[in-house]
């Protein structure tokens, strides 16, 4: 490459030549732009950046409330009982006439329970034997069962007072059933109701609460129970399971263990048919 010569005035009229070489200047500019890049990374291509996902909050896990504390059953209990009063209408049309009366037992601390009475007990035992499938739809449909010495047997209905009754229903704590129960060799453990002679005795604690082995609503339980019971003063022992997917028998202990069927808290199914299974000594 050539030289190129340039001049620029200076102080005192003279001229200075300044000789440039292109080589040097060239060298120069490229150290320098050499230098820029190495300081700045190249910008990376649109298809291998790493898309950023945007932050994302962490939620607390949801607060599960605690289940509310069972309410503690009913405490103390005399042994000694009150009977309702009045009498009610007789229900269904069957053969025979069972006149029941009502009795709570007294000296029950409620706690936060609520306080039966004997017009409530009474008014409730009423509703159960009154009912559809219940043992008035024996008048409809009547039972005949030589094991338990029963022919084309029907059954109405009355609450009454005073000492004129064939059979009384109980509402009594656990430990006076255990102990009025025990007394004819019956264990009902602090849970189960029984029936001795005229007296059927039913057990407050599951009044209240159900059976927690029985999957049915309370009102359910109660109307199983007093079916159940009252079927054993009609003259019924226990049964078995008839078959599995099959209504349970009333009087199969089905708050115990089902065996297969389903349950079943009536005497009969809405078509008229007494359930039955293989009997069972009580």
């Amino acid at each position: 490459m050539h030289a190129t010569h340039y001049s620029s005035p200076e102080p005192g009229g003279g001229k200075v030549t300044v000789r440039v070489r292109w080589r040097a200047i060239v060298s120069i500019a490229v150290v320098l732009v050499l230098t820029a890049c190495a300081g700045e990374p190249p910008p990376a291509d649109a298809n291998d950046r790493i898309p950023q996902k945007p932050a994302t909050a962490v939620q607390p896990a949801p607060s599960i409330p605690p289940s509310p504390s069972p309410v503690p059953p009913p405490t103390g209990g005399s042994g000694s009982f009150t009977a309702g009063s009045g009498r009610g209408e007789v229900l269904g049309a069957g053969n025979k006439l069972i006149r029941y009366r009502i009795e709570v037992e007294t000296g029950i601390l409620w706690g936060e329970n609520p306080v039966w009475t004997p017009a409530e007990f009474g008014t409730t035992v009423d509703k159960i034997l009154g009912a559809p499938q219940g043992w008035t739809e024996s008048a409809q449909h009547p039972v005949t069962n030589a094991d338990v010495r029963l022919s084309n047997a029907s059954w109405r209905f009355q609450r009454v007072d005073g000492t004129a009754y064939e059979v009384r229903l109980r509402l009594a704590t656990p430990d006076t059933v255990d102990r009025e129960c025990g007394k004819v060799g019956l264990d009902t453990a602090g849970e189960h109701s029984c029936r001795s002679g005229q007296t059927i005795l039913i057990n407050l604690k599951r009044w209240l609460n159900g059976a927690k082995e029985y999957p049915v609503t309370i009102d359910d339980y109660r109307a199983a129970v007093i079916n159940h019971e009252v079927g054993h003063y009609l003259g019924f022992d226990h049964m078995n399971c008839p078959g599995p997917g099959k209504p349970g028998p009333i009087m199969m202990t089905q708050t115990i263990n089902l065996q297969g069927c389903v349950p079943n808290v009536h005497p009969f199914l809405k078509d008229g048919t007494f359930p039955s299974g293989p009997w069972v000594q009580s």
